[in-house]
Parts: C-alpha cells; structure tokens; sequence
C-alpha cells in the first residue's frame, strides 16, 4: 500500500484548489488500499477514539455496539475522507454498520 504525504494549510495549497478542510493537517493518504488496511485502520481509529484494546474490537460487531456514538461517527466519516482521499457520506455507518461491512464497502470503492 502506497502513501503520499498532502502538504498543510498555505498559500500554494489554496492556489493549487485542495478543498479547504483538506488542508488542515498533513495526511498520509492511502493509495487504493486494500479491504484488510481499511479494517485495520478502522480498528486503530476506534482503539484510540473509544480506548479500547485493539483485541477486543470485533470486526463484524456494530458501531453503535462498540461504543461508537453519532458525534465520533462524523469524527470517523471525516478521518476516513481524508485519509481515503474519498467524498463519503453521514449515513455510511448506517448502510454498513461494522468495520467488516464497511472495510468491504470501501475497498470495493477505492477499486480494491
């Protein structure tokens, strides 16, 4: 899985037309990745948002089961878009309620 590294807010940036909240802060940004990176990343997300140990997020558990509340859900929309370099939508953990769901989804999106 490649990476590149967007540049943070400027000048440049803004004269180069990156979307305005794209250029708060560097982002690795994955390059296509795969539906195990996606699911990985979802769980680091959630291990960190949550505190959680990462053994104990199950994958195919709800988001709403997890502990995952609406205000963390845009949180995560908004990491996931910047980090996916995707326009995704709020009511994308309502149409895939799991990391496993979600990862599918999205991998098949970035064209994995």
């Amino acid at each position: 899985m490649a990476t590149r590294l967007l540049p943070a807010e400027g000048s440049a940036v803004r004269e180069a037309g990156v979307h305005p909240r794209r250029q708060r802060k560097l982002v690795l940004r994955a390059e296509n990745p795969s539906e195990a990176a996606i699911r990985d990343w979802c769980v680091e997300y959630l291990a960190r948002t949550l505190d959680l140990p990462h053994q104990t997020i199950d994958t195919e558990m709800t988001f709403a089961g997890l502990g995952l509340d609406s205000a963390n859900s845009v949180f995560l929309i908004v990491e996931l878009e910047d980090w996916l370099g995707l326009e995704l939508t709020p009511d994308l953990l309502f149409d895939h309620p799991s990391i496993g769901e979600l990862a599918r989804h999205l991998a098949t999106r970035a064209g994995r």
